[in-house]
């Protein structure tokens, strides 16, 4: 399954059913748990198919748990729970019913055509009761969605071109991923001590005109996670009213630029973009990391005329966009072009100083934590910041600092479970050893050669898998119980 298919709402989804299983301990994830998932994801589209089928997504979630609590439970929880060759099966249906409806990622609304296919492994009864069926699903689709709608993405459409269908320049937000998506699905890790740079660029997005910001500063100074945490206050409530229900789209520019395939195509893409965004009434903010592609520091080729596609609608404040780019390539390129210079507000981003620095780390480290499986000392997150300081200056604050943080858990995870495989087949071979010695005792070395020789034998293997595991394993040892070099 090629998660990249699927947009974060149906990740998000896919989480929730692994819970969802976790819960009722059942042994493995279904379609009974995938169902529940996604009739409790944030999805418009299941919403609107339920409703406009006359039926209650609670009532139907009633109807699934009380079936699952039927079903046979493991003693206890598991950790890694499989996912059944059902559920496998329908999350690749879910792939066609997304190209079907000509959609750029596999939402939880195509999850739920999926499940209610007529080959799906669906329980019978739960079929019958909820009394739903797939037909039933693309005609309440067919009637509140015009076919314009249904030949493009969500969002609104573009304006068709002469001699192009609507398939063709519909929907352009394909070429943007949704972070306030990424942000409700908890993908994010928390902003911290970004909250003046946050500030900054809220306000300039605030303003009637000249209202877009970009943020500039080195490599790993943490530019883009500022607009991951704009994106977060969005979903938590906790930016001015007047951004509610604000979608932050990053444009991936390596997806308007593939498959272009005559001169022009990209920028086409690219203008069908900006109107759509346009056409938003400000419920869009862009976002586009690496700015300086678009005016000439890229290798699309459309470079200049992507900036001249956007000048109009900067000067006007019709758009409003977040840019993120280097020091270096803002003034190689940024500056050189003064009429879309002028159109940025500049906002400074550099590196946090030690203690910022250590604070950004404590920050994120419970996300590393969660992830590794492990807990991170005082000094370990102290020791990230001062060691990466030291000796990765070349590098920027505190992208080095997580990077080791994360680097060291991975090591340590290797390591750990090297020792774990290791330690078992090192008692073995020293019970078969206290054997041989045993086997050995009151003999002639000399007349009884093979029996040494199958000692020496198996002691040198002995010796070669516990200097393996030492050097793996045995400095924390030496550390635990004060040992010296």
């Amino acid at each position: 399954m090629d998660i990249a298919n699927y947009s974060s709402d149906s990740r998000a989804a896919i989480k929730v059913a692994r819970e969802v299983a976790t819960t009722f301990r059942h042994p493995e994830i279904d379609l009974e748990h995938l169902l529940i998932a996604v009739l409790r994801s944030e999805s418009a589209g299941v919403e609107s198919i339920i409703n406009q089928l006359g039926k209650s997504k609670g009532y139907i979630e009633s109807l699934v748990e009380e079936f699952l609590k039927e079903q046979p439970r493991k003693s206890s929880a598991r950790d890694n729970l499989t996912i059944s060759p059902s559920v496998q099966e329908t999350l690749m249906q879910a792939i066609e019913e997304k190209a079907k409806l000509y959609d750029a990622l596999v939402e939880p609304e195509h999850i739920f055509i999926a499940i209610f296919d007529p080959r799906s492994k669906l329980s019978p009864y739960l079929r019958d009761k909820i009394d739903m069926t797939k037909e039933d699903i693309y005609r309440a689709i067919a009637d509140s969605k015009s076919v314009q709608e249904i030949a493009s993405t969500k969002g609104p459409s573009a304006v068709t071109a002469e001699g192009e269908t609507p398939k063709e320049v519909a929907g352009t937000l394909k070429y943007c991923i949704d972070l306030t998506n990424m942000a409700s699905a908890g993908e994010f890790d928390p902003m911290i001590g970004r909250e003046k740079e946050l500030q900054q660029v809220i306000q300039i997005l605030l303003r009637r005109r000249k209202n877009s910001p970009v943020l500039v500063g080195g490599a790993g100074v943490g530019k883009s996670a500022i607009v991951e945490g704009f994106a977060q206050a969005i979903i938590a409530g906790k930016a001015p009213k007047t951004l509610n229900g604000v979608k932050v789209m990053s444009v991936d520019m390596g997806a308007l630029v593939a498959g272009a395939k005559y001169k022009g195509e990209f920028e086409e893409r690219f203008k069908n973009l900006v109107g759509e965004v346009v056409r938003s009434g400000g419920k869009i903010v862009l976002f586009i990391d690496e700015l300086h592609t678009i005016a000439g520091g890229g290798s699309s080729g459309g470079g200049m005329d992507a900036a001249n596609l956007l000048k109009p609608a900067l000067a006007r404040g019709q758009i409003r966009l977040i840019g993120a780019t280097t020091e270096e390539e803002y003034g190689k390129y940024l500056e050189k072009d003064k009429a879309l210079d002028r159109r940025f507000e500049k906002v400074k981003v550099g590196a946090p100083n030690f203690d910022e620095a250590v604070r950004i780390v404590k920050g994120v480290v419970p996300k590393y934590e969660e992830h590794h499986k492990i807990k991170y000392t005082e000094a370990a997150i102290i020791g990230s910041v001062k060691y990466a300081q030291r000796y990765l200056s070349e590098r920027n604050l505190p992208d080095v600092a997580i990077d080791v943080v994360d680097e060291a858990a991975s090591e340590f995870g290797v390591k750990e479970e090297f020792a774990k495989n290791q330690i078992p087949q090192l008692e073995n071979q020293f019970d078969e050893i206290e054997k041989i010695i045993q086997a050995c005792e009151g003999k002639d070395p000399d007349k009884d050669a093979a029996e040494f020789e199958k000692l020496k034998t198996a002691f040198d293997d002995f010796l070669r898998n516990f200097e393996r595991l030492k050097g793996y394993w045995g400095h924390r040892v030496d550390t635990l119980t004060g040992a010296k070099k």
